[in-house]
Formats: structure tokens, sequence, C-alpha cells
């Protein structure tokens, strides 16, 4: 069942047009009154809480962007000995395949050794296409 639409903010209605907003009503408020001192005391607090909330939520954010970029460091750290290692293996490779003579190198194909592998399973995939040959 359709539900009528909610009044939303829009205060032009004959239904809103004898009350008064909150605002309004602590402009008529005496400045000298204790209604008027509780309401401002009121508001103070709800602004430190706002700025208080807001300072937390910034230095959260800045601890978080420090321990990505930490983690990023480290990681590209550790991508570069994982190349380090994949030259060195290949180049291990590439003595020992020759020195073998076993098979015919020029026969063999030998460049997926050269690609760049991004996971596991490509690595795997390109040595079984290699032994295929």
């Amino acid at each position: 069942m359709p539900m009528a639409p909610r009044n939303q903010g829009n205060h032009s209605d004959s239904s809103n047009s004898g009350s008064c907003s909150r605002s309004k009503r602590t402009a008529h408020l005496d400045k000298d009154s204790e209604e008027y001192r509780k309401h401002r005391e009121r508001n103070n607090q709800a602004v430190k809480r706002s700025r208080n909330k807001s300072k937390q939520r910034a230095q959260e954010t800045q601890a978080k962007v420090a321990q990505l970029r930490a983690e990023n460091d480290s990681l590209n750290a550790r991508i570069q000995i994982l190349k380090k290692e994949l030259n060195f293996l290949r180049d291990l490779f590439l003595a020992h395949a020759g020195a073998t003579g076993s098979r015919n190198l020029e026969s063999m194909d030998l460049s997926f050794l050269n690609e760049d592998v991004h996971t596991v399973g490509d690595a795997k995939s390109s040595l079984v296409k290699a032994e295929q040959t």
C-alpha cells in the first residue's frame, strides 16, 4: 500500500506556519534569562562534542594513512627482494639447463622465464607449457 509522502523540511505549508522554529524561539529569549543561558550551555557542549569527534576522526584517518604507507613500503621492499630472487633463480636455471646438455635448449620454449608472473598459478601454467614443448 503506497504511503503518503512525508513533509521533509517544507516549512511553508499551513501545519507549520503557526509554530516557531527553535532558532526563532531562542532569538526572542532575553539574553539574561536562565532559559537562554541553559540553551547556550547545551549548544556550546554540543559544539564541543562535535569538534572533538571531528578531531578524533581526523587523527584516526591520519593513523590509518601512516599504517597503510608503512605497509606499502614493506610490500614494495618485498617485491624488490622477490624480483632479485627471481632473477637469481632464472640465471641459475639457465646455467643448469645449459650445462646438462641432455635436452636441446634451442627446441625448448623458455620465454616464460622472461614473463612477468603475477601469481603462483601463472607460474605453474607457464612451467607446464614449457615442459610440454
